[in-house]
């Protein structure tokens, strides 16, 4: 299945962008995994003080499938990103939908700062 989910298109001129890749097992790709994500969509929209913006959507390229799954996150701050992150509401989110079905994940935050006065 390949979807999209977008939530919260603000401008994003600095903060935190986490870009975290999902490998789910194929046994787990129609529930749980769809069950997963939409937990994870849910709980970014609970916290607006916190998101800019979520997005979420499946591998659609073939020739780099190693990943089933994507997700960009875009925080306010670091200290938004730390909060978040060190959150119960996501750490029993991950533990508890995630966990179990993910055979791998590679999760790359950087910090995202003004470079200039012109917009590229």
């Amino acid at each position: 299945m390949r979807y999209l989910i977008v939530f919260g298109w603000q401008e994003f001129n600095y903060g935190v962008e986490l870009v975290l890749l999902i490998a789910f097992g194929k046994s787990s790709l129609d529930g749980p995994a769809e069950d997963a994500l939409l937990a994870l969509s849910k709980l970014t929209m609970d916290f607006p003080s916190l998101i800019v913006q979520a997005t979420i959507g499946s591998n659609f390229n073939i020739s780099s499938a190693e990943y089933t799954h994507g997700v960009v996150i875009r925080f306010r701050s670091t200290e938004a990103f730390q909060m978040f992150m060190n959150s119960s509401e996501y750490n029993n989110m991950w533990r508890s939908k995630f966990r179990p079905i993910v055979h791998k994940h590679l999760s790359v935050h950087f910090s995202i700062d003004p470079v200039g006065t012109e917009l590229m």
